[in-house]
């Protein structure tokens, strides 16, 4: 994935200090802070009074977050930390040639809550009696390429001069946090499978997809298990997770697939139909696809016997 472009803020910056050289850029309904590190540091404290999402940019950070275990903080990666806890950060390879940098994008709580209203009145949940929740603890995930983008787009918002940018930020902002919420969704589904799968529909569904991976699946099947027409499990597992049952299933796939590589001696073939595809050439071109090289280049990298 490619590094954002800060090619505006470098143009501007002042570097006034050597760890956690700070520069703000405050719209109407969110603050961007960016970074930099330009030494080795430890236990650094940082913290926000509202929301924040931080992403790394370069370098490496090791993050030490109350009631999580220290893990860590690399680019392509994000973690949202509720307002108010401190986030307490060490720099094990900064240095001024190579400087480490991080954004921090600051939502202001009012924003978030509008948009939560608005998608629990315009697009109610399927059998969840909570709604949509902006996530209240500390997420950490590996950005997709949808959130990537939209914080590509915020940098280059806020750095830009345009008397617009206020009207623009709030319409990535939107789209931002209603990702960043199915995002977290997905990551409850896959920690808390089984026992929503008791009381939720699309829960029962991916969890016969989890079941029955090998097999040939399809989305009238999975619509079928959910007692749901085939046209509304489509609309309600892509606003609930964010990705079609489609795209579900074929990463589903390449995890399994991965897993087998890494842990198994069984042939790529046998592995290829074990996941559920009945054509190698065409799991060759889907795995170099999602993984950006082919399952035996992969095995040979990573392989532990």
């Amino acid at each position: 994935m490619n590094s954002f472009n800060l090619s505006h803020h470098l143009q501007s910056r002042k570097l006034e200090l050597v760890v956690e050289n700070r520069t703000a850029y405050t719209l109407e309904n969110a603050e961007l802070n960016i970074y930099e590190t330009h030494q080795i540091a430890k236990n650094v404290e940082l913290t926000f009074s509202n929301p924040v999402l931080a992403s790394m940019i370069r370098g490496k950070k090791v993050m030490h977050l109350d009631n999580s275990p220290s893990f860590d903080f690399l680019p392509g990666e994000s973690v949202i930390v509720p307002a108010d806890q401190t986030m307490r950060i060490d720099f094990p390879e900064a240095h001024f040639d190579n400087p480490t940098q991080c954004l921090a994008l600051a939502i202001s709580p009012s924003k978030i809550k509008q948009i939560v209203e608005t998608l629990n009145e315009k697009a109610p949940l399927v059998d969840n009696q909570q709604g949509w929740q902006f996530t209240n603890e500390n997420f950490y995930f590996t950005n997709e390429n949808s959130i990537h983008l939209l914080i590509h787009r915020l940098i280059y918002i806020f750095t830009e001069n345009n008397e617009a940018k206020d009207f623009f930020a709030n319409l990535v902002l939107q789209e931002l946090i209603v990702r960043l919420m199915q995002t977290k969704a997905r990551n409850v589904l896959t920690n808390h499978l089984p026992q929503l799968a008791n009381t939720n529909r699309l829960a029962f569904a991916v969890k016969y997809v989890q079941d029955n991976i090998h097999k040939n699946l399809t989305v009238r099947e999975l619509a079928d298990k959910a007692c749901m027409s085939e046209p509304n499990f489509f609309r309600c597992f892509k606003q609930q997770y964010g990705i079609t049952p489609v795209e579900y299933i074929n990463q589903q796939r390449i995890q399994l697939s991965i897993k087998l590589l890494r842990n198994t001696q069984y042939s790529i073939a046998d592995i290829c139909f074990a996941c559920g595809y009945n054509n190698l050439n065409y799991f060759l071109k889907v795995f170099k696809k999602a993984v950006g090289t082919t399952p035996a280049n992969y095995r040979r990298q990573f392989i532990v016997f």
